[in-house]
């Protein structure tokens, strides 16, 4: 069992706590999302790459502690195990529904956003992307804007779920095409890094 399906709650805790002592202005989701983004595009599981950008966008390059950035360094290696598994949808790090529905809603925003981030840092020139890839791309854009009323009720529990799934789905379909079935031109343009955003 993945480590995202096994003890999330756990795992989300502490690394929104390693995050907080490091003053890092960023959330648990969004760190992991922009993981997630990076590795959809065909950051390579040998790289480290992803430490020195990511700790110059959150942590003004100051570095991470040993401790923050051994956990980091987990989360990477187990969010690549699951995204290689067959059998398991695109991990995602956000609180299970034992947590309010508005923390999870927020932290699925986060996660959304990250992954956009992360996405548009590896991959670059969006424009060599198949078009189901771009409207992958914007379903999880509309995804991180998404608010959910009455949202103590059975309705809005379902409709979070049903988020949850379709940004699974849509991401791991994105890592299949971009890194495990790639187009010769995709393949090529993910291993340029020079955007940081997705336009």
């Amino acid at each position: 069992m993945s480590v995202f399906e096994e003890n999330i709650n756990d795992l989300y805790d502490r690394f929104e706590e390693l995050l907080a002592e490091a003053n890092c202005e960023i959330t648990a989701a969004e760190f992991q999302g922009i993981l997630s983004g990076m590795i959809s595009a065909g950051l390579q599981r040998s790289s480290l790459s992803w430490l020195e950008q990511i700790n110059a966008l959150i942590n003004e390059n100051n570095g991470f502690s040993n401790e923050l950035s051994q956990f980091a360094k987990m989360l990477v290696e187990e969010t690549h195990q699951s995204f290689a598994d067959d059998d398991l949808l695109a991990p995602i790090l956000i609180p299970d529904d034992s947590y309010p529905m508005v923390d999870r809603l927020e932290s699925l925003s986060f996660w959304s956003q990250g992954f956009l981030l992360g996405f548009g840092l590896q991959f670059g020139d969006e424009k060599a992307l198949q078009n189901e890839i771009k409207e992958s791309l914007t379903d999880i854009a509309e995804i991180s804007q998404v608010s959910i009323e009455n949202d103590d009720n059975e309705d809005a529990k379902m409709a979070l779920e049903t988020l949850v799934e379709h940004i699974k789905v849509a991401v791991k379909m994105i890592y299949m095409e971009l890194v495990r079935n790639p187009t010769s031109e995709s393949k090529l343009s993910s291993q340029k890094t020079g955007s940081k955003t997705i336009h």
